[in-house]
């Protein structure tokens, strides 16, 4: 499972600058949605996390001009490897 403090690291750094980050934070957000239910600590760094994500979404996916198969691709392995880390550290964490 992602870590609050890896969470934070990317709510400091304040952008994403490549596809792994971008999964890595579409994880964290998912996992901060339970979380924000109940504590208002956890709202307020989703709502953080979601302005970063957004910002990232507009700069490289808004233009359909820049996407092409690479692009696609390149955003296939990053989605595929942050799954794999999420469910390596899920499984790690039940042992």
């Amino acid at each position: 499972m992602i870590s609050n403090f890896d969470i934070e690291k990317i709510i400091e750094k304040g952008i994403i600058t490549n596809e792994l980050d971008y999964e890595r934070a579409l994880i964290a957000d998912r996992k901060l949605r339970l979380l924000a239910k109940e504590n208002p600590y956890f709202k307020s760094l989703r709502m953080k996390l979601r302005d970063i994500i957004e910002k990232y979404e507009d700069a490289e996916w808004s233009d359909i001009d820049k996407i092409d198969d690479k692009k696609l691709l390149e955003s296939d392995k990053a989605e595929l490897i942050a799954e794999l880390e999420r469910l390596l550290l899920k499984n790690k964490d039940k042992t």
